[in-house]
């Protein structure tokens, strides 16, 4: 049981350090009206809302209350570059989200600092209950024009195998 700790203990490690690779425009909390317990389809459904403001690409993790009822947190960024983010406001994701599903924080993700923060508070702790679930949303290019070209390139190695399949 210690190995297999440990080994969860890494992928969150390894997952949080190439989150930090990338820029990001915001984090998010969603909170459901009518109680899910589904995380494969509150996942689906938070971003499908995310997609209606222009969000390009978004790292989510579903995680129960104590009730088991779920709750997102996620870092979500629009299409970058330029003088315009490409990507709705916080009050107007906000207020989707909390049309669609209820209780809702949307805030600017303004430093990497911050990034590595949000990663330890919600992706690096040990959860004991069964749902420790999170997805990855958008596709290739938006992932590929969406990295911190300013830190020195990582390569990702999620659970010690270098990258390899």
């Amino acid at each position: 049981m210690v190995t297999a700790t440990k080994r969860g203990d890494k992928i969150r490690q390894d997952y949080a350090e190439w989150l930090r690779g990338y820029n990001w425009d915001y984090f998010l909390t969603s909170t459901f009206r009518k109680p899910r317990r589904e995380p494969y389809y509150a996942l689906q459904s938070v971003w499908h809302v995310l997609q209606n403001d222009f969000v390009t690409r978004a790292f989510l993790v579903a995680e129960p209350h104590q009730s088991g009822d779920l709750h997102i947190h996620g870092l979500a960024a629009g299409t970058g570059g330029g003088w315009r983010p490409g990507i709705a406001l916080p009050w107007d994701i906000w207020s989707s989200l909390f049309k669609r599903f209820g209780r809702a924080k949307v805030e600017a993700c303004n430093t990497q600092e911050a990034v590595t923060g949000y990663c330890a508070k919600y992706l690096l702790k040990q959860q004991s209950r069964a749902c420790d679930y999170y997805e990855i949303f958008g596709n290739k290019k938006a992932w590929h024009t969406g990295r911190d070209l300013t830190q020195a390139e990582t390569r990702l190695t999620i659970g010690g195998n270098n990258g390899k399949a």
